[in-house]
């Protein structure tokens, strides 16, 4: 497997437009009044640049192909309801970047959140440009029930139990195991995805541990199922006690908001319009 490292992650909304080496490849399309996404460190900067929390059903996933966009993952979202910010149609598709080359190789990014088939999400859609993404970073919550609760899971596996200064907070124990398994800043490319579950073992704190082996099914043209999430222990009432329903994080949000007087809305871009994905800043990985 064939590994780019790619820089600045923490500082710069997971891969969106960091400052690095430039190549001369520029996105074709219109590149008029680009809104560059700026680092998230804090609340407030997620806030700045949200144009909308909204809830959807990822009704399908398949893949896509464009030179300079490079492999997509497209999600087919129905039953879009906004839940704060800008308005949005019932139907979308979200062009998530990974997925299928032409030379049937797989590129997948290690830090973006996956997203399963069938199941209904809260997402924090940008307000400006973005490469990897319209996502903010990892603000993409699966909606599970769980004893009688409406529960947030955040990509790491955790549920949502309040909002600080610094960010949407999830201090359960890990519920499910992280959609986005794992490394921080890598873009790799290998000949097939990595989809499969393998057995998990349970770490003395409950967590799940898992072997890391390459998947050996073909790669798919179309789209790829994910099966039920693996959970190192059911959740119990306890577990989610403390945990904030969709409806309580969103008025977090707004006050939040408000506190900083910030009304979330305005643009929106459905596609990719900064460099081509090629002409990452990129370096090659230690050896």
């Amino acid at each position: 497997m064939r590994t780019w490292r790619v820089l600045g992650i923490a500082l710069c909304a997971g891969l969106m437009a960091c400052g690095g080496r430039e190549t001369g490849v520029r996105f074709p399309g219109a590149t008029t009044g680009l809104l560059r996404p700026q680092r998230l460190d804090s609340l407030a900067t997620v806030i700045r640049q949200l144009n909308a929390i909204v809830l959807a059903d990822v009704r399908d996933i398949s893949t896509d192909y464009d030179r300079c966009e490079g492999p997509r993952t497209v999600l087919h979202l129905a039953g879009v309801k906004v839940l704060l910010g800008g308005a949005h149609p019932d139907t979308m598709q979200l062009r998530l970047f990974g997925g299928s080359l032409p030379n049937n190789r797989y590129v997948e990014m290690s830090e973006s959140p996956r997203y399963m088939l069938g199941r209904r999400y809260v997402l924090f859609l940008f307000n400006r440009d973005w490469r990897f993404s319209p996502v903010i970073s990892d603000h993409a919550f699966r909606v599970e029930p769980i004893a009688g609760r409406e529960v947030l899971v955040a990509p790491n596996g955790k549920a949502v139990t309040g909002v600080s200064d610094r960010a949407v907070e999830t201090e359960t124990r890990m519920l499910f195991v992280p959609e986005g398994l794992p490394g921080i800043g890598t873009v790799s490319m290998s000949p097939t995805p990595v989809v499969a579950f393998t057995p998990c073992g349970v770490n003395p704190d409950g967590t799940p541990n898992c072997p890391r082996l390459p998947a050996s099914s073909p790669v798919s043209n179309e789209f790829f199922p994910v099966p039920e999430p693996w959970t190192p222990k059911p959740p119990t009432r306890e577990d989610v006690a403390s945990t904030l329903g969709i409806d309580d994080l969103v008025r977090r949000i707004d006050a939040a908001a408000r506190a900083i007087g910030v009304t979330p809305g305005g643009y929106f871009a459905s596609r990719p319009r900064l460099e081509c994905w090629d002409a990452s800043p990129t370096r090659e990985p230690a050896k």
